[in-house]
């Protein structure tokens, strides 16, 4: 009808292949979006990313992982775990591990875009955007290079993701609390405690252009990667 906006089932989204958070997002996520992966060390959030990039290099969709922490063999050797078609993507071409210099911003942002023009890359992973503030003073800096290496990303109309961090021990998103303001969506990992027990799960804080499930959800890391249930409740009383 005049005056409505079309439903969010008519938006094209690209599965990320993790079992149940595409079903949370209605289908995937909507081409074009940047989305920060955040969540307490140990949640998962390179297994979460690695997903993404695997399922989409195996589905035609080429991939690239840019490392500013560890090693591109060690971001390999965490993943083939999971899925030891990893190394065959590589040598394939569909899918590439990079280290980045941590020397300046400028030349950050060169090697991102030149790496990713280079393969025509069409799913990219920053990890992790915790590591701009030795680029900038202030807080506002990083909200603007957030933003600006995000529409880098989408002038090539790819799918990225950029990897944050949630403190230990504090209620908020991301280290420097505007990360979240600088991307279309968000997804929350956690390790919540509960009467001495930890429950890994997970939450899709915002996704624009899509309607999503909002509540805590259960996630398991098993032997095939992470799978999510949306309709299952976090923590069942016995």
């Amino acid at each position: 009808m005049e005056g409505q906006e079309k439903p969010s089932t008519s938006i094209k989204r690209e599965p990320t292949g993790i079992q149940g958070l595409d079903e949370a997002l209605q289908g995937g996520l909507p081409p074009g979006v940047v989305t920060l992966v955040t969540g307490t060390s140990g949640s998962g959030k390179t297994t979460l990313s690695m997903q993404f990039l695997v399922y989409g290099a195996k589905h035609g969709e080429k991939g690239i992982y840019f490392t500013l922490e560890e090693s591109p063999e060690d971001i390999i050797e965490q993943f083939e775990i999971f899925d030891p078609s990893i190394r065959e993507l590589i040598a394939s071409n569909m899918l590439k591990v990079v280290e980045v210099p941590i020397v300046d911003y400028e030349s950050l942002k060169e090697t991102v875009l030149s790496e990713s023009e280079a393969m025509d890359a069409k799913r990219i992973v920053i990890d992790s955007i915790n590591y701009f503030q030795m680029f900038f003073p202030d807080i506002i800096s990083i909200r603007r290079a957030i933003m600006e290496v995000s529409l880098m990303l989408k002038s090539r109309h790819s799918i990225g993701i950029l990897i944050g961090e949630i403190p230990s021990g504090e209620n908020k998103l991301s280290t420097f609390g505007v990360e979240e303001f600088a991307t279309d969506g968000v997804i929350a990992l956690y390790l919540l405690e509960k009467q001495g027990t930890f429950t890994r799960a997970i939450r899709i804080v915002k996704m624009r252009n899509t309607n999503h499930v909002t509540k805590f959800m259960p996630l398991d890391i098993t032997p095939k990667g992470i799978v999510v249930y949306p309709t299952a409740e976090l923590f069942q009383d016995v």
